[in-house]
């Protein structure tokens, strides 16, 4: 057994090191960094103010009161290494408050598992969840939220659990054309992995969110189209990652950075979208587009990487509902 232990730290030691350089892969928990849906990830996460959907519970719950109906979100992300990322949220929607439900998760398979150098014992996954309940309402102008979340980790046999916490508040502007947004999300903590204890990646975000209508005219028609520019300051709380520098392999706390989206939407029926993130990542830049046939809304999401690791790819779409 003492052998196995051995080897089966140095397999998830392996993995830590080999998978993920600074904001490419994902280290533990990170996958709660990650924008849970392809409209988050198409406008590079610039999402404090931006409201998506029952996926608000995820990056602002505040954000859940910026939708005057219910709805059901569902999303599908490829990241690299195979790795599948998916989530499914509802939100209930009554006159000055909501109630909203929402599950993370991100899997990687076939991994090889070996107690001794030869050929290999069979195959273990790496399984990363998060299970969130919020709850969002108006005060006067501000809409503020809170969730909670539980939290597992399975790595072949072993497994931990734990617990988060976000909270965030919105306010609009202008007529509702601007919207300033605010969160802390994912201060937690998790329970001992083999005698570890995984870092819960906790995160103050600080964001705006602009729209200006404008109409054009094509072929004697007015054509509106709608703009909205985004952007988020994003400061790591309580977060490693590792960092890849040559045979030199380094634990670092990330910086901060910035995050801008932009969103051009025609008749609110047809969406472009394209985002730009600073800092240490092999992801700058992301692009997506949307295509609403009420009440159903589908989202389509890639980010180009830097680095080799290829093309990541999201799908998922939004249904709205009145209750």
């Amino acid at each position: 057994m003492p052998n196995f232990q051995s080897c089966l730290k140095g397999i998830l030691l392996s993995f830590l090191l080999l998978a993920p350089a600074v904001s490419m892969a994902q280290t533990g928990l990170d996958f709660l960094n990650i924008g849970p849906n392809a409209h988050s990830l198409s406008i590079s996460e610039a999402h404090t103010a931006v409201p998506l959907g029952s996926a608000s519970v995820f990056t602002n719950p505040a954000n859940l009161m910026l939708s005057d109906q219910s709805s059901l979100g569902l999303s599908y992300s490829l990241w690299i290494a195979d790795t599948q990322n998916t989530q499914a949220s509802a939100a209930i929607r009554r006159d000055r408050d909501v109630f909203g439900f929402g599950v993370l998760s991100s899997l990687i398979d076939d991994f090889e598992a070996r107690q001794n150098p030869g050929p290999s014992t069979g195959s273990f996954s790496v399984q990363y969840l998060a299970l969130t309940a919020a709850y969002a309402r108006n005060v006067s102008f501000l809409s503020v939220g809170a969730s909670v979340s539980y939290l597992y980790e399975q790595l072949f046999q072993q497994n931990a659990s734990g617990y988060a916490f976000s909270g965030g508040i919105t306010g609009e502007f202008l007529d509702q054309r601007l919207r300033v947004g605010s969160a802390i999300t994912n201060a937690g903590r998790m329970g001992e992995l083999l005698n570890e204890r995984t870092t819960v990646p906790t995160r103050w975000r600080t964001g705006f969110d602009v729209n200006a209508v404008q109409i054009s005219a094509f072929s004697g028609a007015e054509i509106p189209v709608v703009i909205n520019l985004s952007a988020d300051f994003v400061m790591p709380l309580k977060e490693e990652n590792i960092r890849v520098n040559g045979n030199e392999d380094t634990a670092i706390e990330s910086g901060n950075f910035l995050t801008f989206g932009l969103q051009a939407e025609l008749y609110d029926m047809i969406g472009v979208r394209a985002g730009y993130r600073t800092g240490e990542t092999a992801r700058n830049w992301s692009f997506g587009a949307s295509v609403q046939v009420n009440p159903v809304q589908f989202f389509y999401g890639f980010i180009p990487f830097e680095t080799g690791f290829g093309m990541v790819h999201s799908i998922g779409l939004n249904y709205n509902f009145n209750l």
